[in-house]
């Protein structure tokens, strides 16, 4: 199997599961436009600033008839209560934590992941790598030095909470689903080689889709506000 390879706001590397984790550096991707978004290296998925591209779908996950936007109920409005703008800037950084947390437990409740990700907080990533989902060691690390935005805040761990759902589907091989997660793995498209490819495969594009119901719902519940 190929490696896997992860983009960042300086550059990329590829990661390949035969070499023990070893990360190569690879050639930056010249910029078109920045936008942020989550990425599976083969052993970890990232969020961070990647180049922008045209011909993909964002709404492919509802196109296949899969609806991950019902984010509405009593449960919620009060976490994503904390992500508005202003209330947000006023958080301390544990209070920012909590309120991220409080998210991640809502989504995996949602999702019925019976074995949700171990939050951990870091102040060592890079710049513009909001954070990542291991499913190697089943932890969702987030670098606490990107949550100035609140949306991207919410957004990431909407993100990679849904990654950690799927790869809990693609543990189950008796599952029509879990296959389909688990060759999305399998035969993971890096954006370096083909970022229409990547934005469209369907492992991101839900992900990506799924995140977006809870921007959306961040969005209404200011507006009432």
């Amino acid at each position: 199997m190929g490696g896997y390879e992860y983009d960042s706001e300086y550059g990329g590397g590829i990661y390949n599961p035969e070499n023990s984790g070893e990360v190569s550096i690879s050639p930056e991707i010249a910029p078109v436009e920045e936008i942020p978004t989550n990425e599976y290296t083969g052993g970890e998925y990232t969020d961070s600033l990647v180049n922008s591209g045209e011909g993909f779908s964002k709404n492919l996950a509802s196109d296949r008839g899969i609806d991950l936007n019902d984010n509405s109920g009593e449960q919620l409005d009060p976490i994503l209560d904390n992500f508005q703008g202003d209330k947000w800037s006023d958080l301390s950084l544990d209070e920012q934590k909590q309120s991220m947390t409080d998210l991640a437990n809502y989504v995996a409740a949602d999702t019925g992941n019976a074995n949700p990700p171990e939050i951990v907080f870091r102040n060592d990533m890079n710049d513009g790598e909001y954070g990542g989902y291991s499913p190697d060691t089943n932890t969702l690390e987030i670098n606490e030095n990107m949550l100035d935005d609140s949306a991207e805040a919410a957004d990431t761990v909407a993100h990679e909470m849904w990654h950690a759902h799927q790869q809990q589907c693609a543990l189950d091989p008796a599952s029509e689903k879990g296959r389909e997660y688990q060759e999305g793995f399998d035969n993971y498209i890096s954006p370096e080689y083909d970022f229409e490819g990547y934005q469209n495969q369907m492992v991101e594009a839900e992900a990506r889709n799924f995140a977006q119901g809870f921007k959306d719902k961040l969005a209404v519940v200011k507006g009432a506000s």
